[in-house]
């Protein structure tokens, strides 16, 4: 009789737990959505436009431009020429006098680039790439440059006139 006692609880106890229904639990939920954004921003220093006296006789260096940039995400810095090169204006541009822009990190040669105003004529020529994203703070760099003017035959030298360019520094985000 004990073992039949025991039997019937055995039996019984997983009875009771498929009988017995479970408690059903109330819930609820909200979902909030979130979005924040931040706008691009880049800068370059100096900006806006300046004029700079080109020494027409002078082959070596006409002199130093530093810049300074920095950009809230990753950017280029490009150098674009109009005429591709100091263009006389009496002859109509038959004389053209290219020339080269040497970059460099505070001009000390670290990340040097040398670009010729015929290539960078009517498209611009990347000088730094940073494919960083990074704040602004910390995402930045310098280029110290100079321009050197490139006289391809005795022909263009010394040539009497007026000669102008424009030269166009871009700093520009990249995403």
């Amino acid at each position: 009789m004990k073992n039949l006692v025991k039997l019937a609880a055995v039996v019984a106890a997983p009875a009771l737990m498929i009988a017995t229904p479970a408690a059903a639990q109330d819930s609820e939920s909200y979902v909030i959505g979130l979005s924040g954004s931040v706008d691009s921003n880049c800068e370059l220093i100096p900006e806006g436009s300046g004029t700079f006296a080109v020494d027409m006789l002078n082959v070596g260096n006409q002199g130093s431009l530093t810049i300074l940039y920095s950009c809230n995400s990753p950017y280029t810095v490009s150098l674009e020429s109009a005429n591709g090169g100091m263009e006389h204006q009496e002859s109509g541009g038959a004389v053209n006098i290219d020339y080269d822009v040497e970059a460099s990190f505070l001009g000390i040669g670290i990340g040097a680039t040398t670009t010729n105003s015929a290539t960078m004529q009517g498209s611009p020529v990347v000088i730094v790439t940073d494919n960083d994203w990074s704040n602004i703070l910390t995402n930045g760099g310098t280029r110290t440059g100079n321009l050197d003017l490139s006289f391809d035959s005795l022909s263009e030298y010394a040539v009497a006139g007026t000669y102008e360019d424009e030269l166009t520094i871009t700093l520009a985000a990249n995403y």
